[in-house]
């Protein structure tokens, strides 16, 4: 078949067919990288379980504010943030990392986003541009495509299947969300060398295992090395017979060192040092980060204080936010409030239903009767 008489789609698919597997490269022990995974995917469990409830003065229809894609939306623009600090959130929802900004007391004069189109193998990537000036929005846009895809084929997927349209806009049409104050990534509230301690400790375990296995020394006459290979495979096979006049020339054809496995000890400090940047990130933890599970009550709905607290100040900003670009992109709905799970008013309206924290630890009668007052969120 004529590649030139291909739709832009059906060139799409032969180039993902034609790709090469990639040779994956011996993977580097990257302690940061699996809790920035871990810190993600908590956060978006804690805060975007489910879509925040919005009051507003005209009645939301059914159809409104209720699809998976939005949730997802939402639970990607919290992983952006997570990882970079600063994630902005399009008009029709679409999320994307920004590389440049000038912001002047909320109102965007300049935007630098990259957008990527993800499929099975290789990304789309757009590369955006808003910029004001008197009043009007100067936009302009790259395209980085497939090798094998020419740029009229990729804007032809952009714009008819994965509905990228860019057109003349009157205002910057996105929203920028910041993770916190200092609109820095949650992770660099823990210093470098608790990543680089850990990555050595994980690095000193691996070898452990290694280091620790018997080490055995066979005279290789007889074919002894050979049958003892084959016992370490085989239960049945590990008779070895000795003929005397080996054992003649050679009193001890058959050695075996050991040294002492260092496991434990590594374990423990890899269990101290993961509780350490769990406490300085605020992640949640639990008793077993402390080196036991005997903790009375009190103890242990006092372990994740200082998690409740961080996730509560991010639920309120995000409310703050999310209300934002609700009435900004969706003036029409006149949006009042916005309820995030996790966040104060949350706290005061909604959990003490179930008389329970972010923990899930019952939370005793003092405490639900200063929520009637509006005197505690603990």
């Amino acid at each position: 078949m004529n590649n030139d008489t291909l739709t832009a789609l059906e060139k799409f698919k032969l180039s993902q067919q034609q790709n090469q597997p990639i040779k994956r490269k011996k993977e580097t022990i990257n302690s940061k990288n699996q809790f920035l995974k871990y810190g993600i995917q908590s956060t978006i469990q804690t805060l975007w379980s489910n879509l925040p409830k919005i009051t507003t003065i005209k009645a939301l229809g059914s159809n409104v504010f209720n699809s998976a894609y939005e949730l997802l939306s939402l639970q990607k623009l919290e992983a952006v943030l997570y990882e970079k600090g600063i994630a902005a959130l399009r008009s029709n929802w679409l999320v994307a990392e920004v590389l440049n900004y000038i912001e002047v007391k909320g109102n965007l004069k300049y935007l630098e986003t990259k957008l990527e189109f993800k499929n099975s193998h290789t990304p789309i990537y757009v590369f955006e541009t808003f910029e004001t000036n008197n009043g009007q929005v100067i936009f302009n846009y790259s395209i980085v495509k497939p090798d094998k895809l020419t740029e009229a084929d990729v804007k032809e997927l952009l714009f008819e299947y994965y509905e990228y349209k860019p057109t003349q806009y009157i205002e910057i049409p996105y929203k920028l969300f910041y993770n916190n104050t200092l609109k820095q990534p949650d992770l660099t509230l823990v210093n470098g060398e608790y990543f680089r301690l850990l990555d050595k400790d994980l690095e000193v375990l691996i070898k452990d295992s290694y280091l620790s296995a018997p080490w055995i020394f066979a005279t290789d006459n007889n074919g002894i090395k050979k049958q003892i290979e084959q016992g370490l495979e085989d239960l049945d096979k590990r008779f070895i017979g000795i003929s005397p006049q080996l054992q003649m020339y050679e009193f001890d054809p058959l050695r075996i060192l050991q040294s002492n496995s260092q496991s434990q000890i590594v374990i423990q400090k890899i269990e101290k040092n993961i509780s350490w940047i769990k406490k300085f990130a605020f992640l949640k933890q639990d008793s077993n980060d402390f080196g036991t599970k005997n903790m009375h009550n009190v103890e242990a709905q006092a372990l994740n204080s200082d998690f409740e607290d961080f996730i509560e100040s991010k639920a309120n900003l995000r409310e703050l936010q999310f209300k934002e670009f609700l009435n900004q992109f969706y003036p029409e709905l006149n949006v009042q409030k916005v309820l995030i799970y996790g966040s104060t008013e949350w706290l005061i309206t909604e959990a003490k239903k179930y008389a329970v924290n972010l923990d899930g630890s019952l939370i005793n009668s003092q405490a639900s009767g200063g929520w009637e007052n509006g005197t505690d969120k603990n």
